[in-house]
């Protein structure tokens, strides 16, 4: 699956920042705290002290920069970037995860944001939840929402193994990281990094196993992030082929939100030029396209649509034409899919439009060619 490389941006307001490297610590050499590095952007505003809790790190510094702590960063310790006069520029928490068990952290209100592809709609948007912890036979599991079926309970023992729980109560250990063969899910590589829209993460884990029925299972995991991609193959004969596919885009790790790193306010586009007459825009609803299908769309059915994304707070978004006519408005906090058709799946005439977000009294606007 491609991950969107989103080409074009507009921005305001742009933040201060303090930036923790790597965003989950795992290696701890005393079992409660590690190291990491801090980087700091001023945005022009010299000098600058880098305080940890209350203590400066730094003297007076440039307006960037970075440094190297001890293996003294604990959970929820706070890195602050101040003025000259003390002022508070910015602040990062530190996630701190020790435990063997941190390939899937399971603690209520982590969450995991995907975008998902499927045979049915491509661009969807899929949000993972932990909501609660609950107790079956004297053991404890998280209960998550939004997940495939068999991720719907889970846990985790110190060896950093990963169970799941069926509807009938059975156990079944989905993945063994010191074994790859004695689990339903078989670790097939790793990797030192983990490269994902939402950071980049220390440790990765890929896995392979079976659906029960006809079907396959792929993934990969980021120690103290969890899943970071999720997919499904349908083994059927003509029907067969791609499930779906999962991709992270942003995740909620022990309170902290990990994002890509977008201004305080910014509207950004996959592309700022499409040919709908050659269909380089994706279609909104994929047609069917394997023969087990019924009451699908036909195989000519182009629907075509881009993403636009809003970072900073709620706002709208909206689609002009080349005359001012809004064709398009939507809510906005985040990603949103733009329709470039009009009904049934007529796409949208050539010309010159453009993209406007508005958030609180701030508008910032991106021109988008369709040809």
């Amino acid at each position: 699956m491609k991950i969107l490389l989103f080409l074009a941006a507009a921005a305001i307001t742009v933040a201060q920042s303090v930036r923790i490297d790597p965003p989950v610590i795992t290696a701890c050499e005393n079992g409660a705290s590690g190291q990491a590095t801090i980087f700091w952007d001023g945005r022009g505003i010299a000098p600058v002290t880098l305080f940890a809790a209350d203590t400066p790190m730094t003297g007076p510094e440039a307006t960037t920069g970075a440094t190297r702590t001890g293996s003294w960063v604990t959970d929820g310790m706070t890195f602050t970037l101040r003025n000259a006069s003390g002022q508070a520029l910015a602040t990062a928490r530190a996630v701190v995860k020790c435990d063997a068990g941190g390939w899937f952290p399971l603690d209520v209100g982590n969450e995991w944001h995907f975008r998902r592809n499927d045979r049915v709609i491509t661009g969807a948007h899929s949000i993972w939840r932990v909501v609660r912890k609950e107790q079956v036979n004297g053991v404890t599991w998280s209960v998550l929402s939004g997940t495939p079926t068999d991720l719907t309970r889970l846990r985790t023992d110190p060896e950093g193994r990963l169970y799941s729980l069926s509807t009938a109560n059975v156990e079944r250990l989905l993945l063994d990281p010191t074994d790859a063969q004695t689990a339903l899910w078989r670790v097939t590589a790793r990797s030192p990094t983990a490269i994902t829209l939402a950071g980049v993460f220390s440790e990765e884990l890929s896995w392979q196993g079976p659906i029960d029925g006809l079907g396959q299972q792929s993934g990969r995991l980021a120690r103290g992030v969890g899943p970071t991609y999720y997919q499904t193959n349908v083994i059927a004969g003509s029907s067969g082929g791609f499930g779906s596919g999962y991709t992270l885009l942003e995740a909620v790790i022990g309170g902290a939100r990990f994002v890509p790193n977008y201004p305080a306010v910014e509207l950004s586009l996959e592309t700022q030029a499409v040919n709908l007459g050659a269909k380089s825009a994706r279609n909104c609803a994929l047609p069917c396209y394997f023969v087990a299908c019924f009451g699908a769309d036909s195989p000519t059915t182009y629907k075509p649509c881009i993403e636009a994304n809003v970072r900073g707070a709620a706002g709208r978004l909206t689609l002009t034409d080349p005359t001012g006519t809004v064709v398009f408005e939507s809510p906005a906090n985040g990603w949103v899919r733009i329709p470039l058709y009009t009904a049934p799946a007529t796409p949208l005439p050539r010309g010159r439009y453009t993209v406007t977000a508005t958030v609180n009294a701030s508008t910032v606007s991106l021109p988008l060619t369709i040809e």
